[in-house]
């Protein structure tokens, strides 16, 4: 255990500290992985399941407490209960005036539902917890697979460092250099849902038919579809704000920079920027401008700088002796600055990697996230790609324009939407 941190109770890492101040029904700071069986799902052994899964991650049992200075997460004695998929995708599981568990387990048919507040964890982490859920649940359901040992998830971190704060652990203090006035980026207008709902897109297509195009434009998936992206919303923009540049935030996994093992979140964000005016309208350009800035943004000393600037914050003496309900105004307000930094976001989950005797159970994985704004994801299992937005916009020209571009250039995409037709 670290100090400052027992068994009841721990402090939010310094991602967490930000969404119980900022989030609320418009924005819900929840996110959904979803996994489609080939056979309908038993409830009461995926209930079986979700309670031998929640004994290796103690910490899922959490809910959020108000302190002085900040929020905490103090671990309860509820029980998780499986239930019938009966909620928006994505919607409210944080409300001050209903304290319980940050996450959720459902299930519709054939598929199963895990919906976790961003407080708790961040995508890595719930994966972790997700396949170990699937491998519970299969092996309950197919007792003869018990006896294979090498099914079972390979995250064996103790405890320790399952909990631990990556963003803690890495910092490194130093003079934080940062204009305090905003560099304003292109926003999607639009009529909206109803707080607390978003509509959502999910086109499922053959990975290895995108990942070819990408290849043959010398670009990584993610540095493809974000050039996708950024020009399937500049095709819906007027023309009176072409001079905007599109701003797409990338959330990236500080795993894969510096050694950790937390359940918990430890990712950063870069930002990746397109003029039109500047830079022309031709794919290949967009693709070769993201390109170079994720080659820029994405090395390990600009990361730890922006680790080290978050952490900053958060460690300012006067920031830490301001009360709570001083510190939700701030945040609300830096929160509010940093969006107005950017146009949209794109995540890559990556690739899910199951053992292969579990995968002849297992159809398909993806994943949506509750946005302000409009945001996809995308995740891999097997050779199916899925590429999902949710967007708080009744509007869907920007999906459209997306998903017509993959198929204009032969990706053959099959498209599913909560969208009542």
């Amino acid at each position: 255990m670290y100090k400052g941190q027992t068994l009841e109770w721990l402090k939010l890492d310094n991602a967490g500290k930000i969404f119980p101040s900022t989030s609320g029904k418009r924005n819900t700071s929840v996110f959904r992985f979803s996994c489609e069986l080939y056979e309908n799902v038993e409830p009461e052994k995926l209930q079986q399941a979700v309670e031998m899964t929640i004994e290796e991650f103690p910490h899922f049992l959490s809910i959020l407490r108000a302190g002085v200075f900040w929020h905490y997460l103090e671990i309860s004695r509820l029980k998780p209960k499986v239930h019938i998929e009966n909620r928006e995708i994505c919607g409210p599981l944080f409300s001050k005036y209903n304290q319980g568990l940050l996450f959720d387990v459902s299930y519709y048919g054939n598929r199963i539902n895990l919906e976790v507040y961003h407080a708790l964890a961040d995508g890595t982490g719930t994966l972790h917890f997700l396949k170990t859920l699937i491998y519970n649940y299969v092996t309950l359901i197919h007792r003869q697979l018990k006896e294979d040992t090498g099914l079972k998830p390979q995250y064996t971190a103790p405890y320790s460092s399952r909990i631990e704060d990556g963003f803690k652990k890495y910092y490194r203090k130093e003079i934080r250099k940062r204009s305090l006035k905003p560099h304003k980026a292109y926003k999607v207008k639009g009529n909206k849902t109803v707080p607390g709902t978003y509509v959502c897109i999910e086109g499922i297509m053959d990975c290895k038919q995108v990942l070819e195009l990408a290849k043959r434009h010398e670009a990584s998936l993610t540095v493809f579809l974000t050039a996708l992206l950024v020009k399937a919303i500049h095709m819906e923009r007027q023309k009176s704000k072409e001079n905007q540049d599109i701003v797409v935030t990338v959330p990236v996994d500080l795993r894969n920079y510096f050694p950790s093992e937390t359940a918990r979140n430890f990712f950063g964000n870069i930002r990746v920027s397109y003029n039109f005016e500047k830079s022309g309208e031709e794919l290949i350009d967009i693709i070769e401008s993201i390109k170079n800035g994720f080659k820029e943004e994405l090395t390990e000393q600009k990361l730890s700088k922006r680790l080290s600037r978050l952490m900053s914050f958060e460690n300012h003496k006067i920031i830490r002796m301001i009360p709570l309900f001083m510190k939700n105004w701030i945040l609300k307000v830096v929160r509010r600055i940093s969006d107005s930094e950017e146009t949209t976001v794109i995540s890559n989950v990556g690739k899910v990697e199951l053992p292969d005797r579990l995968k002849s159970y297992i159809k398909l994985v993806n994943v949506y996230v509750g946005t302000s704004g409009i945001q996809l994801c995308t995740c891999t299992y097997e050779n199916y790609l899925s590429i999902t937005f949710s967007s708080v916009f009744l509007e869907t020209d920007i999906q459209r324009n997306f998903y017509r571009s993959l198929t204009k250039l032969g990706v053959k995409v099959e498209i599913r939407s909560n969208i009542m037709e």
